[in-house]
């Protein structure tokens, strides 16, 4: 059977897709596996609300399973079942896992929106008090600021918790431009 340009085309968005998914999925588990270490030495922590798009992640893995069975049962290559099989494992297994990761502050870092900080490498924070309470942390790499959604019930806590780990020194704040 010959392949055409649309077969060859197929076979690499899938490809990536499998690759993509995969790493998405090791870093879920790395995450979670962290996250038993840490959960018994936790300080301020809260549960964050599920997003609204939730459902339709869940709907997504659904279908990505019915395709990957689908996939099987039409007997394709390997690579579509795979990259839809570990689509829907992502979206039906590690997107709800890593949803209930309670957020906050715990002995060796922050847990933020998108992952763990150790306080050591902790280079700048600040809160922004718009309508809701943020803590901004940006971390001495200069990677991308990382986000913390602070209820307002643990606002004075949080506030603790960094005045005591910045007189410990475990966060090291680096000085401003101009010293300001």
């Amino acid at each position: 059977m010959a392949r055409g340009p649309y077969d060859t085309f197929l076979t690499l968005v899938l490809l990536a897709v499998g690759i993509y998914f995969s790493v998405l999925v090791a870093r879920s588990v790395a995450g979670y596996l962290l996250f038993r270490r840490m959960r018994g030495r936790a300080l301020v922590t809260w549960l964050v609300r599920r997003p609204g798009h939730f459902p339709f992640l869940l709907a997504l893995g659904f279908v990505s399973a019915g395709v990957a069975v689908l996939n099987s049962y039409l007997q394709r290559p390997f690579h579509h079942v795979y990259s839809q099989g570990v689509m829907a494992a992502y979206f039906l297994l590690f997107v709800p896992l890593t949803a209930r990761i309670p957020r906050g502050f715990y002995q060796d870092g922050v847990w933020a929106e998108a992952s763990f900080l150790p306080y050591g490498k902790i280079g700048r924070l600040a809160f922004v008090e718009r309508p809701e309470i943020v803590l901004v942390l940006v971390p001495r790499s200069g990677s991308g600021a990382v986000r913390l959604p602070v209820p307002a019930s643990e606002y004075g806590a949080v506030r603790r918790v960094l005045e005591d780990k910045i007189r410990e020194r475990a966060v090291n704040m680096e000085q401003a431009i101009l010293g300001l």
